[in-house]
């Protein structure tokens, strides 16, 4: 099983690279453990991930060295939701709108069955924090992405298996960011 589940996470690495959905080091993902959790490490390349480049963080105690400093954020929704894993990226027209908007409220039908609408978060602290990580899991109690303004998204799955929620979680990032880009295009031409 577990090279099933890292399988999944070097494909989610690699896809969100490719995507333009993270810079090379950026971003962070994990997926729910006995324990806690399984996330990858801070600062390693995304888009080539290796088994050495994921770290198991509890859900008590310390987080242990090296493991990606949003795992305060992960290990709060975790314990705050049923996720089954996490993906944080910095999808580029999201991340601008969330400088403009409150809330992005996709237009596209894909959007608004996914996605519905997309809470932007403003806590003092934006990354790597209790109080970011308490506004985060708050947000994603009750709806599936976020957005942390003009920083990123986190997105959080509740599928069973720990490779269909990476995927899952992934596939929900890759639908804001479409929508981002449909909206900010409509709001160009001169709609809503």
């Amino acid at each position: 099983m577990l090279a099933k589940l890292f399988s999944t996470f070097r494909q989610v690495g690699e896809d969100l690279f490719a995507q333009g959905l993270i810079s090379a080091t950026a971003g962070n993902f994990s997926a729910r453990t006995k324990e806690g959790f399984l996330i990858t490490k801070s600062g390693v390349q995304k888009a080539h991930l290796t088994p050495e480049d994921l770290l198991e963080v509890p859900l008590v105690g310390p987080i242990p060295p090296g493991a990606s400093v949003e795992s305060v954020i992960h290990r709060a929704v975790y314990r705050e939701t049923g996720a089954r894993a996490i993906v944080h990226a910095h999808p580029r027209v999201a991340v601008a709108l969330s400088l403009h908007l409150d809330r992005l409220v996709p237009l596209d039908l894909e959007g608004q069955l996914y996605l519905k609408e997309v809470p932007v978060l403003s806590p003092k602290t934006l990354s790597a924090t209790e109080e970011a990580a308490l506004a985060v899991a708050e947000a994603l109690k009750r709806h599936p992405v976020c957005l942390l303004r003009g920083h990123g998204a986190f997105a959080r799955s509740e599928k069973e298996k720990p490779e269909e929620a990476l995927l899952h979680a992934y596939s929900l990032l890759t639908t804001l960011e479409e929508s981002a880009a449909i909206l900010l295009y409509s709001r160009l031409w001169g709609g809503a």
